[in-house]
This record gives C-alpha cells, structure tokens and sequence, in this order.
C-alpha cells in the first residue's frame, strides 16, 4: 500500500476533506447546502457554525485515517455503511492507546455527528451509546483540578490587570494586553459561554450595549446546547468594555474594518485557537497554571460548591446545562437566572473592596 502519510506519527493525522473519497467529499459539502427548512431541503450541516464544521471534519478525518491505516476504506461503500460496530470498536482501541480518554469521546462524537448527518434514517443508537459510556467514565488524565482557581480570584486579577494597563501602560503590547485581561474577565463573568461563542462575539449583535449597560446574546443556532443564551454583564465591567471598545479596539484594528470584537495586534479577527492559546499563556503567568477557556467553568462551579455548597444545584444552570435527571426543566431555566446573579454579586463583592485606581474611567458612549 502507498504510503499516504509522509510526516511524523501518521495514525494521528485528521484528512482533510479534499483528501477523503469522492463519495464522502460530495456527501460532506451536500451538508452545507441552503435550502428550505419547511420542505427538507436545507443540508444537514447548514446551520453549523465554522468552528463546529472544522472539529467534525477533523473527527471524520480521523476516522477516515483509521480506515486507511487498517486497509479497511472501500471509496464505493456509501459512508454510513463503513460505520459498523466492529469497526468503530477497533478504531476506539485504537485511539484508546494513542490520546486521553477525553480526546478519544471528542473523537466518536464527532464521528456519531457526521454519520448521522450523512445517513439520519440510520439507527445509530448503538454509537451513542459508546459516546455516552465514554462520556461517563472518561477520566480526565491531565488531572484539571489542580489548574482550577476561585472565580473571584480569577476576576480580582483581570480587573486589577485591566487597572494597571490604563494607569501605567507598558511599552510592549499595551492593547494587546487589555484585550486579553478582558477576554479572562468576560470569560469567568459569564462562564455559560463557550470558547467558541467568545471567539464570534460581534458589536451590535451578540454584544448589545442597552440603557441598562451589556449584555450577550445568542441564538439557539450558535450554541452547542442548541438552546438560545441571553447573558447580561454586570454593570462592574461596561467601563472596561466601553474603554476596549473605544479605546484600545481602534489602535489594533487600525483603518481596516470589522465588527468582530477581538482583534489581534495584526489588525484582524481572532481565531478560536489563537484567543486559546492567549489565554492559556496569560493564566500561566498569572497563576502559574494554564487555564483553558473550558476551564474557566469548572472554576465557576467549584466555586460554588466551596463557597456555598447547598446551592450546587445551580451548577447546571450556570453553566447552561440541562440536567437529565431534572424534569422540572422551567424550574432549571428559572435558577439559571439565580445561578448567574449569584455568582456576578459574587465579583461585585469583591470588586467593591477592591481600592479604585482608575477614578476618572467612565463608561464610553454607547
């Protein structure tokens, strides 16, 4: 057999799509074709956000990969048809020997989303149950809990480092850095929001500026929990957003224009990994363990579940979660609206100790 993989570590290679059979190329852009909900002739994929796309292609071509490897992919076999029991068994042992137990779950996810977008007429009960199993009893094996920090901390910091970069700015990336302290205070602020939301936060849309100060929006489309997200943000943080807005946003922007919020240092919309990889590397400085942005709510339940144990039940709803084992779900969505006052009273107490060192910052227009 050729070899198809001329680099380092083949096995782990995720194809991309002009890689893949035919078949399974015309199938995937078939996915994102427009159409009419009404008659069934949306794609299957047609609503999926371009962070969602890019981590099923990698899960298929994974899969894909595996085929290859164990000389098992017929390109004339339609797709769901290589999806079998025995296959997907070996294939999780597989990874099972390569990556942690979490990333090997990401990777039948991912397979289970794109075999049932595929061929949605197909029972593919047999597969969830296999993500769900692993799911359950995944063990984290980098061991988060050291890496977690209070909620309160992690937002003291972020504003007391947004207090420092208006009265003293340094010389190197000024900007930069406030955009990154903001992005960690926006972040523990409102932890329901996944990375992938924080990454396509445009102005005016999903950040909305009201009499009442900001607030985030999004719709059901753009959630992973296909539920829609309304966020407000305590009054404690619109001067920052004011200030990044009006402030700091046009000296990285310059005279491009977007309206994306986050914006590099090059002038242009931040990607989900580079926002990643910001964040990671200012928590490490910060606290001397890297914080992920997934992190950030564990950080916020524990949080709870320390300072105020007989309300972990609001755990779920703060994190924008709908627990299985609940039937009252109106009563979740009800707490979620407690569940996210507790925790913004949470920083506004201790922003309230904290001594001002920006008297004269004041909100911007809106």
């Amino acid at each position: 057999m050729t070899n198809l993989f001329p680099f380092e570590d083949p096995l782990r290679r995720c194809l991309k799509v002009e890689e893949w059979p035919e078949l399974d190329q015309s199938m995937w852009h078939t996915l994102f074709e427009p159409g009419d909900i009404l008659d069934g002739t949306v794609g299957a994929g047609f609503h999926w956000s371009e962070e969602t796309r890019e981590k099923y292609r990698k899960g298929y071509g994974r899969w894909l990969t595996y085929l290859i490897s164990t000389r098992q992919l017929d390109g004339s076999v339609a797709p769901a048809e290589r999806v079998t029991h025995e296959r997907v068994s070996a294939y999780l042992a597989q990874l099972q020997t390569q990556v942690a137990s979490w990333t090997a779950w990401g990777r039948l996810a991912e397979l289970l989303a794109v075999a049932n977008a595929f061929s949605a007429d197909t029972d593919w009960s047999w597969l969830r149950r296999f993500v769900q199993f692993l799911e359950t009893n995944g063990q984290d094996s980098r061991n988060k809990y050291p890496r977690l920090r209070p909620a309160a901390e992690i937002a003291a910091w972020a504003y007391t480092r947004m207090d420092d970069l208006i009265t003293n700015p340094p010389k190197c990336n000024p900007a930069s850095q406030f955009r990154d302290a903001l992005m960690i205070a926006l972040l523990i602020i409102c932890p329901a929001m996944r990375l992938g939301n924080l990454t396509r936060i445009i102005i005016g849309h999903h950040l909305q500026r009201t009499s009442d100060g900001y607030r985030l929006a999004f719709s059901r489309d753009e959630t992973k929990t296909d539920k829609p997200m309304n966020l407000p943000i305590p009054d404690s943080l619109s001067p920052y957003l004011d200030h990044y807005i009006h402030h700091i946003r046009p000296q990285l922007i310059g005279d491009e224009e977007f309206d994306r919020l986050w914006i590099t240092k090059y002038g242009q919309p931040m990607k989900g990994k580079t926002i990643y990889d910001r964040i990671t590397k200012v928590t490490k400085r910060a606290f001397d363990v890297s914080i992920n942005p997934h992190l950030f709510r564990d950080c916020a339940v524990t949080t709870v579940a320390i300072d105020e144990p007989e309300h972990i039940g609001i755990a779920a709803p703060i994190l924008g979660h709908t627990d299985p084992r609940t039937t009252e779900k109106h009563y979740i969505q009800a707490n979620a609206l407690v569940a996210g006052r507790r925790l913004r009273q949470s920083v506004n107490t201790l922003r309230k100790e904290l001594t001002p060192r920006h008297p004269r910052l004041k909100k911007g227009r809106s």
